[in-house]
């Protein structure tokens, strides 16, 4: 992607992802050092496996589906909802995964990485099964 562009997606749900993770599927929309934003599409029934990253924001908004982000930092640990048109901001250092609660349909969100610039991702704990 270029810089100093302009970038307009009419249909984000119509973007092609790739597989990612093996149960997801990821459309980047737009990537700079300062942030990449990205369709994510979690299969039915499926998760992220719990993971953090060190110094970059994860910031979540739900397209369509429902899901939730189960997380622990330093203030604690809690369950997020994440029912469609949601939003979500996940500061670095705290360990998350998104579940998608949907056994038909997928949990579709856009994300964004600020900055992606030093980007990692950090697995932190082994992938627990599906849920049924």
């Amino acid at each position: 992607m270029n810089r100093g562009k302009v970038v307009s997606v009419s249909d984000v749900l119509a973007e092609a992802g790739s597989d990612v993770h093996g149960n997801c599927s990821k459309a980047v929309l737009h990537q700079v050092p300062e942030s990449e934003t990205s369709l994510f599409s979690v299969n039915p029934g499926e998760k992220l496996a719990p993971h953090l990253h060190r110094r970059t924001w994860d910031l979540f908004f739900v397209v369509s589906g429902s899901g939730e982000i189960r997380y622990r930092g330093k203030d604690g640990s809690a369950t997020v909802p994440m029912p469609a048109r949601a939003f979500c901001a996940m500061p670095p250092g705290y360990e998350h995964e998104v579940c998608n609660l949907s056994a038909t349909e997928p949990f579709s969100f856009l994300l964004i990485h600020a900055p992606w610039q030093g980007y990692d991702f950090v697995e932190t704990r082994q992938r627990s099964t599906s849920r049924s």
